[in-house]
């Protein structure tokens, strides 16, 4: 008797234990799986936006090489050789993994804690990775995208669909920021510090930015886009320009990517800038003659940036030979085309003039030992030195030590996108064409020129003579509006205010590459200097290995060398880009 009421007590504990348990199990969180639930909105936020500097940086790098801006050939001398669908990996998964899964997994948590700023973000930062996947590879996924295990292969939209979805989110993400809902901490929002004003501006410049871009293949654009220039709440002013800031710190390396790359204590710089980039700014509005003048007085021509966008570790060509700048002593056809450098507009050849030292636009001819030759990055946009002819080596922490900016958007951009619209589409409010490219070239050079004391850049050895002169910033923006007058047809005048975007954009090279292939401007790009000839121009990327390789859904890969592979707004001839 006494053994079966001490089983039936025990059985009683155990089973009070047992209902103890369940009425706590729904406050057990396993540390080492936490449910979606748990997250945090700003962790997830920061983590976004982190990866979307990332992306933005890649997305760069790849346009930039295409569209002269950075140099493009080491790879191989034909367009279809240089990349390979591995290339664009990172970039890729950066872009689904990183960002746009992300995003759709904050976004409810935010809506649910009434985090309505957060949730905006990540539909302006989603629409803008969006919008440039299918500038860069066309066709992509989305509507079946970041699904989980609902979908692991999912197949691609087409470029014009993923397009309406980016105009949603921007409308989604505006509706977003306009609702009342808990306060973003400003250390929490890396790019405005939680101005909803700001944010509403660059989506709707955004807007007009993605409007803008299919006008070849879509004739409703111009009222959306002229309805844009007459509510007027866009990206027009410096303080609402759309940058990621770098640092100067180390470890982890928070540098701007290309001073990590060219400011170091192994040699000289590691990467080759772009000859006729830095041509264009320093000598084609000057007979293909540098100019630059001496520090001996206050400078009175000659493009205002060109000592903030390049540093040169020498100003003359002293170590030139044909080991280091093999182009320099052998103009032999047989190795470079014989039309240079005559063709186009004396574009130039092997060397620029007074010491820069880059590379033609596909010289895959293997890197010689001439990285303390090499010109590198300046001040502006990558925290670098600022050049007044030291000629000095670069070394780790030369110059701002390299806390210089992701330039995703700035006002000038806006300038030169309303001048476009206003040129070809006769938008009126914003401007003239006129008018709106001065107003371009005005706040290019004024950011650049008063980049140093944004980013805290101190160099007591700077003579007050090798800045930029009140005097050289109106001669200058008077050539260009002479160049503008001179002009005597659209085509012509869009080229001059292309060429000046393009100059504007140093430090984007997604706006760079998407302006080509729409304009076809500028239209003196250097030729690929490569034998045999380089092939057809790339109209967009190979799709990136992650996804064809693993995605049986996945569109056949594109062919190299084909004239087939255009984005959707891209209607412009097949040779139209050399």
């Amino acid at each position: 008797m006494k053994y079966k009421k001490y089983l039936l007590g025990l059985l009683l504990i155990v089973s009070g234990m047992t209902a103890c348990n369940k009425q706590l199990d729904s406050l057990l969180v396993n540390p080492n799986a936490p449910g979606l639930s748990t997250a945090d909105v700003d962790l997830y936020l920061n983590d976004i936006q982190i990866n979307f500097n990332s992306f933005y940086s890649q997305a760069s790098d790849f346009g930039g090489q295409l569209a002269r801006q950075q140099y493009w050939g080491s790879g191989g001398n034909l367009y279809a050789n240089n990349y390979s669908p591995a290339s664009f990996d990172g970039l890729w998964t950066t872009a689904y993994a990183g960002i746009l899964n992300n995003a759709q997994a904050m976004i409810p948590l935010a809506q649910a804690q009434f985090k309505y700023t957060e949730s905006g973000i990540a539909r302006v930062l989603s629409a803008y990775t969006l919008g440039t996947l299918v500038d860069q590879f066309g066709d992509v996924p989305y509507s079946k995208a970041e699904q989980g295990a609902a979908n692991t292969t999912p197949s691609v939209d087409p470029g014009a669909s993923s397009y309406a979805v980016v105009q949603t989110l921007l409308d989604s993400a505006i509706a977003d920021f306009n609702k009342s809902g808990a306060t973003i901490p400003s250390s929490v929002d890396l790019f405005y510090s939680g101005s909803k004003a700001k944010w509403i501006a660059l989506a709707n410049t955004l807007k007009l930015k993605y409007y803008l871009q299919v006008r070849l293949v879509d004739n409703t654009v111009a009222a959306k886009i002229q309805a844009l220039v007459t509510a007027n709440n866009l990206i027009t002013t410096p303080a609402q320009d759309f940058v990621f800031q770098y640092s100067k710190t180390l470890s982890p390396d928070s540098r701007h990517p290309h001073y990590a790359a060219d400011y170091v204590n192994s040699g000289g710089v590691g990467e080759y800038l772009s000859n006729y980039f830095i041509w264009k700014v320093a000598a084609e509005k000057y007979g293909g003659a540098v100019n630059l003048p001496t520090t001996a007085a206050a400078p009175t021509t000659g493009d205002p940036r060109l000592r903030y966008y390049f540093y040169r570790q020498q100003t003359n060509y002293a170590n030139a030979n044909q080991q280091s700048l093999p182009c320099f002593t052998n103009y032999s056809s047989a190795i470079y085309p014989a039309w240079y450098p005559a063709v186009p507009a004396a574009t130039p050849f092997c060397v620029v003039g007074k010491g820069y030292w880059g590379r033609d636009h596909g010289d895959n001819s293997g890197a010689p030992p001439d990285g303390a030759y090499r010109t590198g990055w300046g001040v502006y946009p990558a925290g670098g030195e600022f050049d007044y002819s030291q000629a000095k080596p670069v070394s780790l922490g030369l110059g701002s030590g390299g806390n210089g900016i992701s330039p995703i958007w700035l006002s000038s951009f806006t300038a030169f996108l309303e001048a476009e619209a206003a040129l070809v589409l006769g938008t009126t409010g914003a401007g003239t064409p006129a008018a709106l490219l001065t107003s371009g070239v005005t706040q290019s050079i004024n950011k650049v020129v008063g980049f140093p004391a944004a980013i805290g850049y101190v160099n007591t050895s700077i003579p007050a003579n090798a800045l930029a002169s009140a005097t050289q910033i109106t001669n200058y923006i008077t050539l260009v509006n002479g160049l503008y007058t001179a002009a005597t047809t659209t085509s012509a005048q869009l080229d001059v205010i292309e060429s000046e975007y393009a100059i504007a954009l140093w430090g984007n090279g997604v706006e760079a590459y998407n302006n080509l292939r729409r304009t076809g401007s500028p239209q003196n790009v250097q030729l690929a200097v490569t034998t045999p000839a380089p092939g057809i121009f790339m109209r967009s990327f190979f799709y990136p290995s992650v996804f064809v390789n693993r995605n049986s859904n996945a569109p056949a890969q594109k062919t190299p060398g084909t004239a087939a592979n255009k984005v959707f707004w891209d209607n412009n001839p097949d040779n139209f880009i050399k």
